[in-house]
């Protein structure tokens, strides 16, 4: 219960709120169930799909792995589609030990995921709902908040990456942090009341994401702080909720705390982890939309040139857009102002995830990284609004509430200052602009594509102008309100004019394409697609730069992203990507890759087994000797023609397939020790290549002997195939290390004859065990380290805590 607080000098102090009326959070759901349509008609009604983020590049083939594994009745722990094979299952981003992506096995890709995606954002706005209404909100509040935090920019720019179910949880964080907050008796009705708080902590570790876990923790510790009275026993609550969480979340935690030394992710700087931190600048955005022109076309992107965060290879930031509106803004100081019950604490506590997200533009990030372990293997600090952004969109739905109650002029005071805040730096802009765009021109020429400055300045003084008209009207409308002091129609028009015009506004910042040309196999894979009902086998390796040509249009990103076999897309097509990416990246890989680049191309695909090499015109002419784009194969030509009143060029594209490489498993007969560390640069010698059947060794079990020389390699039979198990046939007449073209990681085994055998790396990277000589039966296993267990575990917890919620459920409840 909350009790009145104590006057203040001059202001009348402020009745404590009302509890809002039963069955207002499901009123409030539908509403916003709704919305959820409209934002995702487009994917979920017209057969579109999301164009841009890790959709078509990175989520939809990892869909279909997992998709394709469950429906098959296994569980996929090993990515064969990427690079020279990957973990899975251990990622728990990538959905295993998340029961709602699921969902993508039932339904047929990519709208299984696309209605994922908005179930989350749903999720989301309903748990931002449930938070508001705990602050005081009523109904149109509760509407706001949630439709306001689903519509938002950062919302809409985001959800379409494959990490953002984490996020999603954020605001449910908040809701029972404040249960946990607002409990009263001992440490025990604490306890109690903490349990919905682990639950939801426990969801959002089996979503995966860290960095949305250490944002929830920051999140769930400000709420207490601002909101409990008994501020010892609350935080005990949510120690207690916090180690419940990890057991809940076990699945997602110990394969990846097993997996965690492994990677990269075990040694990141801080200049790799805070990359896309957020720039100052863009806090601007909060308030005037599209304010660097448009985010999805690098050709009208002032973020290029004003505020790039990402690096070269990436987007210039992490989100498209912060947009939430000048009156949002309005509602949050007012509820502020009006001393909320911990609003002040709670703005705060919104600052403070603000400065972090903007990462290395403030001291403080430095200090926090050095401090938070957890922090240190999270990458792109602006993750971090996400926690300001429910804090600030709850307040506002309270303080429109606020509006029956409180003085109107101060109301429209604060409504009033919400809108100067995009009118007065909207009339600066305007003051300026010729001066901004002699500036812009001369900064645009440095980047590539070239920024059309004017073009973008013109998109951002227009989106500015018509986010101002919007603001003024529905500022206005809260104003009448306020000084009427009753009626619901005023608020309901300004609450839907200010939801409407941020959808439009997020629907700018996430292009869709139609799904359907997409599903079709890529031109250039076509004469090597494998046929319907052959046997299963490894993929082909396909190697592809990952970098991306400038200048392609809007308008043409899907077809050439697809056409042109961009990244970890073929997978979807049976064929395996190299570098591809992967998050969770060993760091084995790591530094076989940043050897391998100053490999010769030729010997690069020998040594490795890489089948075919994609490359653009310009490339392959450079790389190629004259005629030999094809030697003894077919080179297929693809013209990506646009259209010509963009002016962009034809680019033309070939698929090598390559010569004179080694079989994806074989028997070397000849070897050489060296330390791990010498591996790579054993590689890298000029001679290396010249001998496909020698082998450089590394791992804890050596041999005095090198072999047989002048024996030859052997291929081995593959006798079966899943990417968990591959089982082989090997002779050979002098022995050796029977050698599989997969990545060497923590998890892996071999059998021989049914005997296990001691497993060594080959070339830095590759699978390899002793065989003697003769022919055998070699099989190399995979299963990801302790996800048995942490299944196990994860799963009688939940049951655990489902029955005893039940039991609970069965006395009289508290209201929530």
């Amino acid at each position: 219960m909350t009790s009145p607080e104590p006057a203040r000098p001059g202001l009348r102090p402020s009745p404590p709120p009302q509890a809002p009326a039963p069955g207002s959070l499901g009123v409030a759901t539908a509403i916003l169930a709704l919305l959820a349509l409209v934002l995702y008609h487009r994917q979920l009604l017209l057969g579109s799909t999301f164009l841009l983020r890790d959709q078509l590049i990175y989520t939809w083939t990892e869909r279909k792995l997992l998709a394709d594994a469950l429906r098959a009745g296994r569980l996929p722990e090993w990515n064969d589609l990427v690079g020279f094979g990957t973990q899975f299952a251990a990622s728990s981003a990538n959905g295993l030990t998340y029961p709602p992506l699921w969902l993508v096995a039932v339904l047929p890709l990519p709208f299984a995921m696309d209605l994922v995606t908005a179930l989350h954002v749903l999720l989301a706005g309903a748990g931002a709902a449930a938070f508001a209404r705990r602050l005081g909100a009523g109904l149109p509040g509760m509407i706001l908040a949630g439709a306001g935090l689903m519509a938002c920019g950062y919302v809409a720019s985001i959800a379409p990456n494959k990490v953002f179910a984490g996020t999603a949880w954020l605001p449910w964080i908040a809701w029972a942090a404040d249960r946990v907050a607002r409990a009263e008796g001992g440490l025990r009705s604490h306890l109690r009341a903490g349990w919905p708080l682990a639950a939801v902590l426990g969801a959002q570790l089996l979503a995966g994401d860290p960095a949305a876990s250490v944002t929830g923790g920051l999140l769930a510790g400000v709420v207490i702080l601002a909101r409990s009275s008994r501020r010892g026993l609350a935080l005990a609550s949510l120690a207690a909720a916090s180690g419940g969480a990890v057991v809940l979340g076990a699945a997602s935690v110990l394969p990846g705390l097993a997996l965690l030394p492994h990677t990269s992710r075990a040694s990141l700087s801080l200049a790799e982890g805070a990359a896309w931190s957020l720039h100052p600048l863009r806090l601007l955005e909060l308030v005037w939309p599209r304010l660097l022109g448009s985010p999805v076309d690098p050709r009208l992107d002032l973020a290029e040139l004003l505020a790039r965060t990402g690096p070269s290879a990436l987007e210039p930031s992490w989100s498209h857009s912060l947009f939430v509106g000048g009156p949002i803004l309005g509602l949050f100081a007012l509820a502020v102002l009006r001393r909320r019950p911990g609003s002040g604490a709670l703005a705060a506590g919104a600052l403070a995830l603000t400065v972090l997200a903007l990462g290395t533009f403030t001291p403080a990030y430095a200090v926090f990284r050095a401090t938070l372990p957890l922090e240190a293997i999270t990458r792109y600090p602006e993750k971090h609004l996400a926690g300001a952004l429910v804090l600030v969109l709850a307040l506002a739905g309270a303080g429109l509430s606020s509006l029956e109650r409180e003085r109107w002029r101060l109301a429209a005071g604060a409504l009033g200052a919400g809108t100067a805040l995009l009118a007065l730096p909207l009339a600066l802009a305007g003051a300026l602009r010729p001066r901004l765009l002699a500036s812009l021109e001369r900064a645009a020429g440095l980047s590539t594509p070239p920024v059309d400055g004017a073009a973008a300045l013109g998109i951002a003084l227009r989106a500015g102008l018509a986010a101002l008209a919007v603001a003024a009207v529905a500022a206005a409308l809260l104003a009448a309100r306020a000084r009427a002091g009753r009626g619901a129609l005023l608020p309901a028009i300004a609450v839907a004019l200010l939801v409407g015009h941020a959808t439009y506004e997020g629907w700018a910042v996430t292009p869709v394409t139609p799904a359907a040309p997409l599903e079709q196999v890529p031109l250039l894979l076509r004469p090597y697609a494998r046929p319907p009902g052959a046997p299963a086998a490894p993929p082909p390796r396909l190697l592809r730069s990952p970098l991306l040509d400038a200048g392609i249009p809007l308008a043409r990103r899907a077809e050439y992203l697809h056409q042109t076999l961009y990244l970890d897309g073929v997978g979807r097509f049976g064929f395996a990507a190299v570098p591809g990416f992967e998050g969770w990246r060993s760091e084995r890989f790591a530094r076989f890759w940043a050897g391998a680049r100053s490999m010769a191309l030729a010997d690069l695909q020998g040594l490795y087994g890489i089948e075919f090499l994609a490359l653009p015109r310009s490339l392959r002419d450079g790389l190629l000797p004259p005629g030999a784009a094809a030697p003894g194969g077919l080179a297929v030509e693809l013209e990506l023609d646009a259209s010509s009143d963009e002016g962009d060029p034809t680019f033309g594209w070939t698929l090598v397939p390559a010569q004179r490489i080694r079989p994806r498993a074989f028997v070397a007969p000849r070897w050489r020790w060296v330390p791990e560390d010498e591996a790579v640069a054993e590689l890298t010698r000029p001679e290396r290549a010249r001998d496909p059947g020698l082998v450089v060794l590394s791992g804890a079990l050596r041999t005095a002997d090198e072999g047989a020389p002048g024996v030859r390699p052997t291929r081995c039979e593959l006798t079966g195939y899943v990417p968990e198990q591959v089982a082989l046939r090997c002779g050979s007449p002098a022995g050796g290390y029977a050698v599989l073209i997969g990545e060497s990681a923590p998890g892996w085994s071999a059998t021989v004859d049914g005997r296990e055998t001691p497993l060594a790396t080959a070339d830095a990277l590759l699978l390899a065990t002793r065989v003697g000589p003769g022919e055998h039966e070699v099989v190399f296993g995979y299963r990801t380290p302790l996800l048995r267990a942490g299944a196990l575990l994860s799963a009688l917890s939940w049951l655990a805590l489902l029955g005893w919620a039940l039991r609970r459920g069965r006395r009289p409840a508290a209201h929530a």
